[in-house]
């Protein structure tokens, strides 16, 4: 196991890999041993430094760690990423829905607006408007007849 490519900007205690044949191995990165190694080294599988465990049983341990709840209380680093994508998620949900809000108060809006008033309300709106454009033709043929 090189030491150098597993420890390469990593403050934590335990370092776990597992090779291409199921086998993990669990380096304990403060033990005296690795702190006397270069980062060219290999660490050897017999070193008290390393842990081997087969995939059996490392699947074992992970059903027991979860049947005894350590699986759910354990803490795999910040999350910041994790967390930042849901925030940004969510910042989009809440645009979505306050564009919604503002949606559903215009339709509110023309729907009051258009049940406030009854068709024959409407007939009479039209009905002045015809009255006051006819006053206004009058008032223009008025105006212009008098100053021939």
């Amino acid at each position: 196991m090189p030491i150098g490519s597993m420890l390469d900007g990593m403050d934590q205690q335990y370092v776990a890999t597992k090779d291409e044949k199921g086998t993990w191995r669990i380096l304990n990165a403060w033990h005296d041993e690795v702190k006397m190694m270069s980062a060219e080294e290999d660490v050897p599988d017999d070193s008290p430094a390393v842990t081997v465990l087969t995939e059996g049983e490392f699947i074992a341990l992970i059903k027991e760690a979860a049947r005894a709840g350590v699986l759910e209380n354990a803490n795999f680093g910040t999350g910041e990423a994790e967390l930042e994508a849901i925030i940004l998620d969510k910042d989009q949900e809440i645009q979505k829905l306050h564009e919604d809000i503002l949606k559903l108060k215009e339709e509110k809006s023309e729907v009051v607006r258009d049940t406030s008033h009854t068709e024959q309300y409407k007939l009479k709106e039209k009905a002045m408007e015809s009255i006051l454009k006819m006053v206004s033709i009058s008032d223009m043929a008025n105006l212009t007849n008098s100053e021939d």
